[in-house]
């Protein structure tokens, strides 16, 4: 039997498209998934256990811009205070339906509360990454107006804390770049497909990416227009 998927990541690095690309090789999602302009194949409810996780810790800040150390302590702290019942009901609902994939950019900040839940050998991990400045200018189009040195230290706070996360409990994982999956789709994709057993094609991710494979997702125009929202937004820019 194929293993779950948990794909661990931040904000705008094309984890829908991985998430929505995996899902084609037989992984459940959910019944409903969250959708934007485009479907997240965020699972609804895996949001909803996750937001209410922040809520219990008195989390009210952005997590999509900004990295707290401290956050993820008042979310780990809440082990052994909740009712799992819910948690508990919705694992068995996705084992029901397995393999199941989820992705959730909240994940950095839950899953240690989510770790002694999970069998993690039962699980392949993904850890998506993105070229800095593809996911700055991303940001920036989406009105989340940062400088670059500020974008670069909450990347790699997430990915530091997740990194961290994954080796101090001795977690297998996967890296993989984004940029790589879209710029050389052929060799990514073997790399997936060797790590979780299945065969996607390049077929399979032009059914799902909407953009023109072999070049950079975000191009010179894009960059253009984000530094137009960036100089517009100046005096509102987290620094």
């Amino acid at each position: 039997m194929k293993k779950n998927v948990i794909i661990l990541t931040l904000g705008l690095s094309g984890s829908s498209v991985l998430t929505g690309l995996i899902a084609r090789a037989g992984y459940w999602t959910g019944d409903d998934t969250f959708k934007k302009e485009y479907d997240t194949y965020e699972n609804r409810e895996l949001i909803r256990l996750n937001s209410e996780l922040l809520a219990a810790a008195d989390y009210r800040k952005d997590y999509t811009s900004e990295f707290s150390c401290e956050a993820i302590k008042q979310v780990s702290s809440l082990r052994g205070k909740l009712d799992l019942a819910d948690y508990r009901n919705f694992l068995a609902q996705c084992e029901a339906r397995r393999p199941w994939i989820w992705k959730d950019p909240r994940f950095y900040l839950t899953i240690r509360f989510w770790k002694d839940l999970l069998d993690f050998e039962q699980i392949k991990v993904i850890l998506l990454t993105r070229d800095k400045m593809q996911a700055w200018i991303s940001q920036q189009l989406r009105r989340q107006v940062c400088t670059y040195s500020y974008f670069r230290r909450y990347d790699d706070g997430v990915r530091e804390s997740l990194v961290g996360f994954l080796k101090d409990n001795r977690i297998p994982y996967l890296v993989l770049q984004y940029d790589d999956l879209i710029l050389r789709p052929e060799e990514a994709l073997a790399s997936l497909n060797r790590y979780i057993d299945a065969s996607l094609t390049v077929d399979d991710l032009k059914a799902i990416y909407t953009g023109r494979l072999y070049k950079k997702s975000k191009s010179y125009w894009d960059l253009a227009k984000a530094v137009a929202i960036y100089a517009k937004n100046y005096s509102e820019r987290q620094r």
